[in-house]
Formats: C-alpha cells, structure tokens, sequence
C-alpha cells in the first residue's frame, strides 16, 4: 500500500500536467499541459491586459489607468510555470497532499512576480494624486450679528492625506489579481470639529410652547410663540451642507405646532346638542338670565364629571349682581326674588343633555307648566334645596357654551361623537287638571270691586319620550324619559264686601216693618281652559 501511494505521489510530481482548480490570470488551466496552459493564458492577457483600464475609486474622484499608460505586461510562461508548480513542492506525500487540496479548493496563481509595468509612471501618479487630495484641517465659524438677527456658520475642512505608497500598492496588487473594476482607496482623515450651536441657543431663543389642556383645572393653556431659531432643522441642514460652505441663519418668531384654537377644534370638534329658548322681554329677569349663563359659558366636563347648576352658578346674590324677578313660592304665589328666571338657563341646559343622550343627575320639574321649552322637558332649580346636574357620560371632555341675546337663550354641547344615532323628544299629556275660579273678599274694598289677583294655571300629568333614530333617518327605538307632574293653580277673583241698603224710615203710628232683602249674586266668570298640548317632538 505505501509502495503504491509512494508511486502514485511519484507519478504527480513527474506529471507534465497543472493540478486541477488552479486558474491564472482568470483562466481554469487545471488539467492542461505547459503549452496549452501558456496560450490560454496570453489569450486572457491580451484580453484583459492589454486593452481594459483598470480603475480605483477613490472618495471624492476615480483613478483610470489605460493600457498603454502603465504599460503593463504579463511574463504568461513564468505564471503557468507557477501555476504547474503549485502542490508539487515536497516529496510524494506532499504532492499527494496538494493534489487533494486541488481538487477541493480552487487556486488562483499569484502573478505579482511574472507582472512587468512603468513603475516610474505608477510612483508619479500614486504622488500627484496625493498632493491633489491633501488639505489642510480649518475650523468651522460662527458669528451672530445682534443687528441683522442672524447666524452666520462657515463650515470648517477636513484635514485629508493619501498614503502614495499604500496607493501604488493597491494598483499593483489589483493588476496581480486581475480586479480591473471595483477597487477602493481611502484617504487618511481628520475632521474639523462640529458645529454647536447650542450655547447660542440658550443665549438668543425663547422656545415655543404647545397649546394644552389640564384635566386638573380644566383649563387650556394658551400656545407661546418663540423667537429665535429651530436647533434640530438647522443642526439638520449643516450636516447636509458641504465643507467649506456658508449658511445663515435668521432668527425670528417660532410659532407652536399646537394652538388653543386647533386643540379646542381637536377636543370640541362636534356640537353633541344645542338648544335655543325664548325669554320674555323682562329688563330684570333678562340680567338674571345673561349672568348665570356666562358664568356657565366655557365650563369643561372630563368624562364621568358631573354638571351642577348651582355648584357653577353659586347663590344668587345682589352683590353677583342679580336683581329681584319672579319666582314660584312653596304657596305657590308668583313673587319677586333675587335671581329670578335663572330655571330657564337650566332648563335649556337640560334640553340638550336629553338630546345629546348624557346621564341626568338630578331633575325637577317646575310648580306649573313653563312655556320656553316643551313639557316635561323643564328643570327647576333653588339655592339650597333643588339643583340640576347631569353627567358627562361620553368618553371625551365636553364643553358647554350658553349665551343671551336676540330674546332667547342659547345652549350648545361641544364634545366628540362617537354615536351614529340622534335623539329627538316627545311627550304626552297623561291627563290634565282644570283650574277653578275662586272669590276672595277683601274688606277694605269698596263694594262691587272686583279684580282678577291670582292667574290661573292647568295641572297636567306629562309623560316625556327619547325617540332614537339611525344615520338614515329611520327610527330605531322610543324609551321612556322622564315623569313630571305640574300643579293647577286658581283663578282667584279679589271683590270688595256686598253693599248694604239704606234704612227706610219708619212710621210713628204703626210698627215698623224690615222689609225682606233680596239675595244679590255675582255674575258668574267662566274659566277659560287652555287647550293641552299635543304630542310635539323638539
């Protein structure tokens, strides 16, 4: 066995043919005798040598050397004698070795010794290209002009070197591989240091500020306008710019991405419910009416809050300015009071909390029958005893803007929909109560007065409605909403005491005799009823 490896290893050395995989200047001459391999090779040599340029791309500029400039040549014999050497070094082993290493490995001769070139040619151009590539390090500048409000930044160079020597290596070395194309160089590189302009920053700007709201407070911030310049953008455009170049850079107002009318639009973008009530043209009660709904206008709800009439209005008091308007007492007269008609503030607030479909609260219906909103859709309030509250049970803030003017009260609900249902309200009149007319003497009249005092009203029993409709229009549901129950009150007719007639003189001669006094009645007064209302939908 060892005989025969020892003869088969004998048999590779003395063979006349190149090991296989073993390629020179690009061309596979595994396998092929001396001659065959040396005219295969100056084949690719004439090719490739002697017509190809061969190019290495630098950073900032590409070097192309043509054929007959380096004047490079290729000795085809020494590389094939090369190349029939490879693996045969050694005794019978190692020649066995290295042809089991061919076949499994492919080789590429290395052709720097049998490559002949203008060396003097290669060492000019390696140098002129590094004096052309060669800079000196500057500094970038900075200077602010306080009477132009600008920046101006003149940007530094780098400090660049070419290694020539390094770069006649790498020309060599590819014209060994026979890598015409895609090639790289680097050059040695020192930086000018980078622009900050921080500290002027900090120095000459104001920042902007972004509109905003606290759920805290309920409040929104107003936005801030800035002044100076925008640090990111312009740190931005110097790392764009190229070395050497001047930028200025003018500083002025910055405004905010986020204004208070843009983030109210984006919070309040839809009117959820409005309302609008008409007020009897009393100067008193209109003041009542104008002050309890400013100081409503611009209450903001986070979700799940709840409204409080009298938490927001507060006691109604002269020094809030309030003035004495017409009340409902328990006894159920009509008499003056401080803040009087402020109910209808609330009852047209309640009218768009039904409609925008939220959680009531609290509610209670007036004494008697209002006339500014539909039946069973009022709400009465009184300092210490009844309030309306309702709850924002939307998943948004919700703002309520309510106003007086042109003879009604306006209330609208501002929030973000989420439903793509609408409300609209009914009601039924269950049974109503008639009023009755009332005599009322009063001593100190003169007889035969006669005066109305006490107007009358009609009780009704009212039963309110939520009609849902779709998108479309089409109804989709009616649920009952509210009971309310309003008393009647009388007519009650104020007369003056009946008139006593004059004694008739009585004879002296024969009795006297009272005549009998014929009973006198009042013409009777008819009530006039109102008609119940019918069904109307709001």
């Amino acid at each position: 066995m060892l005989a025969v490896i020892l003869a088969f290893g004998l048999i590779l050395k003395i063979s006349g043919r190149i090991y296989p995989n073993v390629s020179v200047c690009g061309v596979n001459v595994g396998g092929m005798g001396r001659a065959d391999a040396i005219q295969a090779v100056q084949a690719a040599v004439d090719r490739s040598y002697g017509s190809e340029t061969l190019t290495i791309t630098l950073p900032d500029r590409t070097l192309s050397l043509r054929p007959d400039s380096a004047a490079v040549e290729v000795d085809t014999e020494k590389a094939v004698d090369d190349a029939f050497a490879y693996g045969r070094s050694g005794g019978p082993i190692s020649a066995i070795i290295g042809w089991i290493r061919c076949n499994s490995e492919p080789h590429d001769v290395d052709i720097s010794d049998s490559l002949r070139f203008d060396e003097a040619y290669l060492r000019d151009l390696t140098q002129r290209t590094a004096n052309a590539v060669e800079t000196e390090l500057k500094q970038s500048e900075v200077t602010y002009s306080e009477e132009d409000e600008t920046i101006t930044v003149t940007l530094g160079t780098a400090k660049r070197e070419l290694d020539p020597n390094a770069l006649y290596d790498a020309i060599v070395a590819a014209y060994g591989a026979g890598q015409f194309t895609g090639a790289t160089f680097d050059y040695t590189v020192v930086e000018p240091k980078p622009v900050d302009l921080s500290e002027l920053y900090r120095k000459l700007c104001t920042p902007s500020e972004d509109a905003s709201y606290n759920e805290q407070t309920h409040e929104f911030k107003k936005e801030v306008i800035g002044y100076g310049f925008d640090l990111d953008a312009e740190m931005e455009r110097i790392s764009e710019a190229e070395e050497g170049e001047t930028i200025v850079i003018e500083l002025g107002e910055l405004l905010p991405e986020v204004t208070i009318d843009s983030l109210q639009a984006e919070y309040f973008s839809d009117t959820l419910a409005a309302y609008d009530s008409p007020h009897t043209n009393i100067a008193a009660r209109t003041a009542n009416l104008i002050l309890a709904a400013d100081t409503i206008d611009g209450t903001i709800l986070n979700p799940g809050e709840v409204f409080s009439f009298n938490k927001i209005v507060g006691e109604r008091t002269a020094e809030k300015g309030y003035k004495a308007a017409i009340v409902y007492t328990n006894g159920g007269a009509s008499e003056p009071e401080l803040g009087g008609g402020v109910c209808q503030v609330a009852s047209t607030i309640y009218m768009c909390a039904l409609l925008a479909d939220l959680d009531i609260v609290e509610r209670t219906e007036h004494m008697y029958a209002v006339t500014y909103v539909p039946m069973g859709m009022d709400a009465t309030i009184y300092w210490g005893s009844l309030d309306f509250k309702f709850k924002n049970s939307t998943a948004h803030p919700l703002l309520i803007r309510s106003s007086v003017s042109g003879g009604q009260v306006h209330v609208k609900l501002l929030g973000t929909n989420e439903s793509d249902k609408t409300v609209k309200m009914t009601y039924t009149v269950l049974s109503t109560i008639p009023w009755e007319e009332v005599e009322k003497v009063d001593e100190t009249k003169e007889p035969g007065f006669r005066e109305v005092t006490v107007t009358p009203y009609t009780g009704y029993r009212v039963q309110t409605y939520k009609e849902y409709y779709d998108k479309d229009g089409e109804k989709l549901s009616t649920e009952k909403c509210a009971y309310s129950s309003y008393r009647k009150r009388d007519k009650v007719i104020t007369v003056g005491p009946e008139e006593t007639p004059p004694e008739e003189p009585q004879p002296t001669d024969a009795p006297a005799e009272t005549p009998a006094e014929a009973p006198t009645e009042a013409p009777a007064e008819t009530p006039v009823e109102a008609p119940a209302p019918a069904e109307t939908p709001t």
